[in-house]
């Protein structure tokens, strides 16, 4: 039977589409229908159902093809726009290829094996064929669910066949970065795009663990000082539109900032006056920067995979896949554009870390958590995840915790930046410079003023003005920095 649910003044009401899909009640341009009362909504609920159980029956007098019975699978479905694109994707580019015109009591689990093994030999990995499965499995679920036929055949069946452990098949493992690895990356990034916005978003990504769409979707108001408010995500669908939505799983949360971390955020917003967008409205903290949104696709591309490995990726037959022309004469070095590059190019970038994606950045902040003993609470508060059995029903966080979490970053973000500094003792990217800046302290000349102003009864020079003057020119003149650097050798990529 359907049931109605309360909203803001209203009432919409759902009913049961045969297989644990309840959708809403629409019109037939697909608009939810808002009712008054409770009883109206159930009314209209009871109705829809008994209209798609009477379709049903009329469907199964005959046989039905795996064609017919997917696409009305697909038509009943009520769920996330990302999940809906991907269950269209399965369909159209894998299973009804395959199994369109074949009678759902015609499909097999030897049918599905040969299937299978064809899938593999043309080049999909394991993993891929097995989402596409899961996915076979649930259509035909589903159909037996609804007695067109007897059983799934679909379902794996356990223990059988050759045992070679619990995984045969294993998968490679997920690549992460250490706090350096992410420092550098950004630096990159931040030079191949040629702004710093790329460097303040992988920080953010790394030491928050945001996913990529709350990235894209973050809104400078939710940037408050100490905290991070998930209140949306920005999704793009295939057609390159970016859809408003909530948070992965409902996971909305306020992720806290050490002091260091906020002072790079707000430096940015202070730099970077963003206008609304004109798809939505609102000012984001991360514009894109050839459109209105950055995308993950050319980001990956051109962006974050060339920072972690050092290579452009090819753009067909006409141009492979080259390493990143760079001139070398600010460390970490500058990129070379326009024609002639790599004839003008003077070095390249080594990899970082060749097998990190964006999503990895995640990964390597709960990673960080586990090698320093945060509390799975806290990390599973932080990343938008909820802790299952007793240890989420009796663990609780504390101010403790979290005190103790942002010194844990604070020490780890001083440790990179030391070692960064150790490496050159500036950057071309204007926002990492500054940050070098400050972990240098201040130069010595500011360090013997202040010492004077410290102790009032130190000796102090009394020569006649003049010698003194000649002699700061003459400081001045030792430490220039051409002369500084004569007869040294250039640094290293």
């Amino acid at each position: 039977m359907g049931y109605a649910e309360k909203r803001d003044g209203y009432y919409v009401g759902r009913y049961s589409a045969g297989h644990g899909s309840w959708p809403l009640v629409k019109t037939e341009e697909g608009e939810t229908i808002r009712f008054p009362t409770k009883r109206a909504a159930v009314t209209a609920a009871n109705d829809e159902e008994a209209k798609r159980r009477q379709g049903r029956r009329i469907l199964s007098r005959g046989p039905i093809t795996f064609g017919d019975w997917a696409n009305a699978w697909y038509k009943d479905l009520d769920l996330a726009q990302s999940t809906m694109q991907n269950y269209r994707h399965h369909l159209e580019e894998h299973l009804l290829p395959e199994f369109e015109d074949d009678l759902l009591t015609d499909i097999t689990t030897g049918r599905i094996g040969e299937w299978e093994r064809k899938e593999r030999r043309a080049g999909y990995s394991q993993s891929s064929v097995r989402t596409w499965r899961t996915t076979l499995s649930t259509i035909l679920g589903d159909a037996a669910d609804e007695e067109l036929i007897d059983a799934n055949p679909a379902v794996r069946s356990r223990r059988r066949g050759r045992r070679a452990g619990r995984r045969q098949d294993r998968g490679p493992e997920k690549a992460t970065t250490s706090s350096l690895g992410a420092l550098l990356i950004a630096e990159r990034a931040a030079i191949l795009s040629g702004r710093n916005d790329e460097f303040a978003a992988i920080q953010l990504v790394y030491w928050t663990g945001l996913r990529w769409g709350e990235l894209v979707g973050l809104e400078a108001r939710f940037v408050r000082p100490g905290t991070l408010r998930v209140e949306w995500q920005l999704w793009e669908d295939d057609t390159g539109n970016f859809h408003r939505l909530p948070p992965k799983d409902d996971s909305y949360r306020d992720i806290d900032l050490p002091s260091w971390l906020t002072g790079l955020v707000n430096d940015h917003l202070s730099h970077n006056a963003a206008q609304p967008c004109p798809c939505h409205g609102n000012r984001y903290l991360f514009p894109g920067q050839r459109s209105v949104h950055p995308r993950r696709s050319s980001f990956s591309d051109w962006i974050f995979d060339p920072a972690t490995t050092g290579w452009f990726p090819s753009r067909g037959q006409r141009a492979p896949r080259r390493p990143v022309p760079v001139a070398a004469e600010t460390w970490p070095g500058s990129v070379e554009r326009g024609r002639g590059n790599a004839a003008r190019a003077s070095a390249c970038w080594l990899p970082i870390e060749p097998d990190l994606t964006p999503h990895g950045l995640r990964h390597s902040h709960k990673t960080l958590m586990v090698e320093h003993r945060v509390p799975e609470i806290l990390s599973h508060e932080r990343l938008g995840h909820q802790l299952e059995g007793i240890g989420g029903v009796y663990s609780h966080i504390t101010g403790t915790m979290r005190d103790d979490l942002m010194d844990l970053l604070t020490t780890e973000w001083h440790a990179a930046l030391a070692a960064r500094y150790a490496m050159h003792p500036t950057s071309p990217v204007t926002a990492l410079n500054e940050l070098l800046r400050e972990q240098a302290g201040p130069s010595p000349l500011d360090s013997s003023i202040t010492l004077n102003e410290r102790q009032p009864d130190r000796l102090r020079s009394r020569r006649p003005a003049l010698k003194q003057s000649a002699q700061r020119a003459t400081i001045h003149r030792v430490n220039s920095p051409n002369e500084a650097t004569r007869g040294l050798d250039p640094p290293t990529l």
